[in-house]
């Protein structure tokens, strides 16, 4: 018989089961329904004024670089994948997020260019991940807000200001080349818009001396024109065919002296790209150099930003060596001149800003104000609420734990297990985590270790009668878990493959009957009365107390993939949830439905974060709505510094959750008090 529990995790806000993954935010589209709905208790309710909200960032520190511009006055800027721009006003020390330039979520700030004309003017190269186009954008007060200066459509790879005459700047897109002579005002294109060898351009670089001078990195292959694009020669002597040219740098101090990166290595020019040479020194495992960079000081000392780490040469590329770990992908790097020599910061993946104060002989990240880190999984000790443990973006699924709410962070002592985490949970014996590819752990205290649990399957009585051996009893599975509950010592899961409760010694999980429920269950709450409630079959189920049988509950029309369910209060009363594919349903009878609106869009949601007196929900648009108890009025309460895919909301402390995105990190947002008439 299926014993029904009830977890505290309900009581606390549903914290135990809202490691929400992606999956809620893939496929949603918006769907307009019209609905009729009558119930006195939810008539005529108005959420009454909340004062207003507030946000932290609690880390962890870091997050992927994609991009980095020093300006003349020693400014540092740096891009992010999502559109984000920092700044640095004292060469990397401490960031300050300033603004998004493009206004989407899925803009890559390819490059950042410090207007040198200009000490606030910044213009940025940017493209989207999830469609083509992109554009060119610029910000006049240090990045803080952010206008589109042309190229609309185009997607952006790289841009180049002429250091002869600031007013000229060269973009490369996918389409081609493009010039400005008025200070990007306007755009025109300077290569040939049939001719297929002159577009995917991925690099540029502009003669010191004579704008006319241009020269062009594509994916096949660079090209070189000297009268301003009206014709174009290849330029490949010595270059292995079809190596991808990411990067460009004219020697500063001989301008016959060109560098180059491609997928195929480093190479030297000495007769401004007649011929080429192929640089010996890295290993072709580092192959990929996403930029290249010159000491402006020391022309000898250039840095190569690869894929196995930072290299460093000082004698033009003769002889390098790594100067960081070999796991560092690294995407950007800039030098700018210190009192002891030169400093150089370097923009990786995952682990933020690398900063070197001796000219790049040792390295330490430098992450303060940049909390930019990708978080796949987060979860709350129930015992200390400020205890929290997350998985987030880096090498083989870094585990980082926090004690004291972000204030600092560590790595969890026994690493990270064998298996890549899905989801963590928070049990008063602990942390379990679930594996994308199937089963749980259990994080042992004592032995500091992970150990896996078992998922086993009993045969039938009448096998078991003929079976000779306990393995011919039995068999071990290890389904992917949906959710996880607990109360007291039990724990109960639900997996693809039904429900399992942990036995009594807590080695291993039995399969739970669960009479007419559908094998598969994708989400699993405590409902009220002691009962569950489950989404199986793209269906509502609900099973009371005592009973080990499972019956349908009827869902909205329309309302296309069910999601989640929960029965939260409302104005006093409990009062049914559902997410769905096409918006929030709340029903008072559980059987008739209202989709809510009053300020929610009608798309996909993760599961509520209920604390206090305050609901927060994140909805597939990557936007936080919260409300309050007293009624079903929405709002929403991210501004454009938090705005993120959010799955992972976790009550923390009096009208405060915790907010795990899968672009801002771990953010705190402590919501509004309501006004008092």
């Amino acid at each position: 018989m299926l014993r029904v529990i009830r977890s505290k995790q309900f009581d606390c806000g549903l914290a135990g089961i809202l490691s929400c993954g992606p999956a809620f935010f893939c496929r949603s589209r918006r769907h307009r329904l019209a609905s009729a709905f009558s119930l006195p208790l939810l008539l005529g309710l108005i959420s009454p004024a909340l004062s207003a909200e507030t946000w932290e960032r609690l880390g962890p520190p870091g997050g992927t670089v994609i991009s980095l511009a020093a300006a003349p006055d020693g400014t540092v800027y740096l891009g992010t994948p999502d559109g984000h721009v920092f700044r640095s006003v004292d060469r990397g020390e401490h960031w300050e997020l300033r603004g998004r330039a493009g206004g989407r979520l899925d803009g890559v700030v390819q490059q950042i260019v410090a207007d040198a004309a200009d000490r606030n003017r910044v213009l940025a190269a940017l493209w989207y991940r999830s469609s083509t186009g992109g554009g060119v954008y610029e910000s006049s007060d240090g990045g803080q807000h952010w206008r589109l200066a042309g190229l609309a459509g185009e997607t952006v790879r790289t841009l180049e200001q002429s250091p002869s005459r600031p007013t000229v700047w060269l973009a490369g897109t996918r389409s081609g080349v493009f010039r400005s002579l008025n200070n990007a005002r306007s755009w025109q294109r300077i290569t040939p818009a049939e001719d297929p060898e002159l577009q995917n351009v991925d690099s540029l670089a502009v003669d010191p001396e004579n704008p006319e001078i241009i020269y062009v990195g594509t994916y096949h292959l660079p090209w070189k024109t000297t009268d301003g694009g009206r014709t174009w020669n290849s330029i490949a002597s010595g270059m292995i065919d079809d190596s991808d040219i990411m990067s460009l740098r004219i020697d500063a101090h001989d301008r016959q002296r060109i560098f180059s990166s491609a997928c195929s290595g480093i190479y030297r020019s000495e007769d401004a790209g007649l011929s080429w040479t192929k640089l010996q020194g890295i290993p072709y495992s580092s192959r990929r150099t996403q930029q290249i960079v010159q000491d402006p000081a020391d022309p000898r000392t250039l840095y190569a930003a690869t894929t196995e780490g930072l290299w460093m040469t000082g004698d033009y590329g003769e002889t390098w060596r790594r100067v960081t770990p070999r796991e560092v992908n690294a995407y950007a790097v800039a030098v700018l001149p210190a009192p002891n020599g030169r400093e150089v910061l370097a923009g990786v993946a995952a682990q933020g800003v690398l900063r070197s104060d001796d000219s790049g002989q040792s390295f330490a990240s430098w992450n303060t104000g940049f909390s930019h880190r990708v978080l796949f999984a987060l979860a709350a000790d129930p015992v200390d609420r400020r205890h929290l443990l997350a998985r987030v973006e880096g090498p083989a699924g870094l585990l980082v734990e926090t004690r004291d709410e972000g204030k600092s962070w560590s790595e969890l002592s026994a690493g990270a297990p064998i298996k890549t985490v899905a989801r963590i949970f928070g049990a008063r014996d602990g942390w379990w985590v679930s594996f994308a590819a199937g089963g749980l752990a259990k994080f042992d205290f004592s032995s500091g270790s992970w150990q896996e649990r078992l998922f086993r399957e009993e045969a039938p009585p009448a096998s078991r009668a003929r079976a000779g051996s306990r393995s011919d009893r039995a068999r071990v599975l290890t389904p992917h878990v949906t959710a996880f509950l607990e109360n007291g010592q039990d724990i109960i899961v639900s997996t693809e493959d039904g429900l399992w409760k942990k036995t009594p010694g807590g080695r291993e999980f039995r399969r739970l009957p669960a009479d007419g429920l559908p094998r598969s269950v994708t989400f699993l709450s405590p409902a009220s009365q002691n009962a569950l409630l489950a989404v199986a079959g793209n269906e509502l189920w609900t099973a009371d107390a005592g009973s080990p049988g499972w019956k349908r509950v009827a869902s909205p029309a329309n309302a296309g993939a069910l999601l989640w369910a929960a029965d939260l209060p409302l104005k006093g009363t409990v009062v049914r949830w559902l997410g769905t594919q096409h918006g929030l349903f709340v029903s008072a009878s559980g059987e008739e439905w209202r989709l809510v609106s009053n300020g929610l869009p009608p798309i996909a949601s993760a599961p509520p974060a209920f604390n206090g007196s305050a609901v927060l929900l994140a909805m597939g648009n990557g936007g936080l709505y919260e409300t309050s108890e007293e009624g079903t009025g929405w709002r929403r309460v991210d501004r454009d510094s938090e705005q993120g895919g959010v799955g992972i909301l976790v009550p923390e402390g009096s009208r405060a959750f915790a907010v795990g995105s899968y672009s801002e990190g771990l953010l705190l947002l402590r919501a509004g008090q309501p006004e008092k008439n």
